[in-house]
């Protein structure tokens, strides 16, 4: 039995990536110096050292799962229903392990020394949910979710961009999407999610609030250097991604 498990969220459209017009392929698959963005995240994840790592795809499912082949396992969401969903379809994958790693195939910049560092907050401190959070010099540029703590600097909620208010946007704490939850806990709270946020999706950020709600620890870990969050939804960000990888003399 494997203790960690890692779930990445791969189902996505990619429509800003293609002018607002749906892309011929998935998100994830959008080429970054010859690979596509997704397969940084699976092989940091497993030179992390995690073995077991479950795909949630969806929309062109199959160009994924041929790229891929049985490397990994594969877990369907039909319909885009939200993060929060999309983790749901991957409930039955992933049964034996004790604790799960989440985080979306685009934000695919991660070194497996960030998540080592992850790894090991999460076994220091035995929290409920360990995440990564990053400052941003401009977060309206990347769009996160922003991380709203407790007048202690506890982690308190993650708010949507989208439904943030105009102050709350003012938040440079970002929430990179970069989890490791205690998997008893997720899996007895996650069908507890509802849809009442401005996209009417089950957004996997609720968790943070539903388990500060229930007195549950929540760790947030600063990721060092802010461009290994870097997402990448849109051509801006997909060059500024190249950018980055460049500097690390990756082997095109």
């Amino acid at each position: 039995m494997e203790k960690y498990a890692a779930i990445i969220l791969a189902a996505g459209k990619g429509t800003r990536m293609n002018e607002g017009q749906v892309s011929p392929i998935p998100k994830v698959m959008f080429q970054v110096l010859g690979k596509p963005i997704i397969s940084y995240g699976v092989e940091a994840v497993k030179e992390a050292g995690l073995k077991k790592v479950i795909l949630v795809v969806g929309y062109q499912k199959e160009m994924v799962m041929d790229y891929f082949g049985n490397s990994v396992e594969y877990a369907i969401q039909e319909e885009q229903l939200g993060t929060g969903h999309a983790v749901m379809m991957a409930e039955e994958k992933v049964k034996d392990a004790t604790a799960i790693m989440v985080f979306c195939g685009d934000h695919s910049l991660w070194r497996p020394e960030t998540i080592n560092k992850l790894i090991e907050a999460y076994e220091n401190d035995l929290p409920t949910i360990a995440m990564l959070s990053v400052h941003f010099n401009n977060p309206d540029f990347w769009g996160f979710g922003r991380i709203i703590r407790h007048n202690t600097g506890e982690v308190d909620g993650i708010i949507e961009q989208k439904d943030c208010t105009e102050q709350q946007r003012k938040i440079t704490e970002s929430n990179p999407s970069f989890y490791i939850f205690n998997a008893e806990w997720l899996w007895q709270n996650i069908h507890q999610l509802k849809t009442e946020n401005v996209q009417k999706e089950y957004y996997l950020t609720d968790l943070i609030a539903l388990a500060r709600s229930q007195n549950k620890k929540i760790i947030a870990v600063p990721v060092a250097d802010e461009n290994e969050a870097h997402g990448i939804n849109s051509p801006e960000q997909l060059i500024k991604a190249e950018e980055i990888l460049k500097t690390r003399n990756v082997n095109v």
